[in-house]
């Protein structure tokens, strides 16, 4: 492969490079635990406030699972619940309480980030 065909194939990759970062396309991602799922869209070279989607995402799965667990008291639930705050480390804003008490305060338990 002669030189000049070798700085062409680079500068078009790079051209491509340069376009697809500034179009920068967003995608969806999908959360599933148990029958509560959510979605939120992530970009494909990511933005300091992507990490809030996500954040609010399990956020809304986390409700979604004490909505479950109020209605039928399975330990399934509660054990779902506790990964998440263990994920995002609430334990300080739930240090001795029960599953029904976090499932009852689950607006001021989980809270969403916002990006300003």
């Amino acid at each position: 492969m002669n030189k000049k065909r070798l700085l062409k194939i680079i500068g078009i990759v790079f051209i491509l490079f340069a376009l697809f970062r500034i179009i920068n396309p967003n995608y969806t991602k999908k959360i599933i635990v148990l029958d509560c799922s959510e979605e939120y869209e992530i970009s494909v070279f990511g933005r300091e406030h992507e990490g809030f989607s996500y954040h609010n995402s399990k956020m809304d799965v986390a409700k979604c699972l004490c909505g479950k667990y109020m209605m039928t008291k399975e330990k399934k639930y509660e054990s779902e619940i506790r990964k998440i705050i263990n994920e995002f480390d609430l334990e300080d804003s739930v240090y001795n309480k029960t599953i029904e008490r976090i499932c009852a305060d689950r607006e001021e338990v989980f809270f969403y980030w916002y990006y300003e």
